[in-house]
């Protein structure tokens, strides 16, 4: 009996299990984002980049996340202040020009990223609401590592359609209060 169970706990049993996770790995899915409405609660410019802002959002925790965007020479600080945006919120944290970010705002952009804006939750969306997408209902992941590539997976398949509205692959994000929305028609997401 030892004889029989050794090799296959040894052996080939953990390969193929170490195969079969390696391809859910390499198989990035929107649900494995946590993506929630938010509320910028403060904003300010980064102390050590001029193109970058500063932000405290609200996204439904125990207190505001600090989050980095470039969005200095797109969207006025006034029209910041208070927004509600949408957040990925399962990023691993990174330092930008020496300031931690704790996640990342969604915006819509155009193919000569001359216009680039947050995408909006509805009205009456919650803050920390989960965003979701039909047929993608699997938990998040807890945190999205870089170096699996999973955003950079995902962008491409993440646009604008001809309404504005955000979709992955063609089906719209959306929570409970109805769809997530963007004034930038059939642009790319990220």
């Amino acid at each position: 009996k030892e004889g029989k169970g050794a090799p296959a706990e040894g052996g080939g049993k953990a390969k193929k299990e170490g195969g079969g996770g390696k391809k859910e790995e390499e198989e990035a899915r929107i649900d494995m984002l946590d993506i929630r409405v938010g509320q910028i609660t403060k904003v300010g410019k980064h102390p050590n980049a001029d193109s970058l802002y500063l932000e405290e959002i609200e996204v439904g925790e125990d207190k505001p996340r600090q989050v980095i965007s470039g969005l200095v020479k797109f969207v006025p600080i006034e029209e910041m202040q208070g927004r509600r945006v949408v957040v990925i919120c399962n990023l691993k944290p990174a330092k930008m020009r020496d300031v931690m970010s704790y996640g990342m705002v969604l915006c819509a952009s155009t193919e000569a990223h001359d216009k680039v804006v947050p995408v909006s939750p509805p009205e009456g969306a919650k803050v920390g609401e989960r965003i979701t997408v039909a047929g993608y209902d699997q938990a998040p992941i807890e945190e999205v590592n870089p170096k699996k590539k999973i955003l950079e997976r995902l962008f491409p398949d993440m646009r604008t359609n001809a309404g504005g509205v955000p979709c992955y692959k063609g089906v719209p994000f959306s929570t409970s209060a109805g769809l997530v929305t963007s004034p930038v028609p059939d642009a790319h997401v990220a």
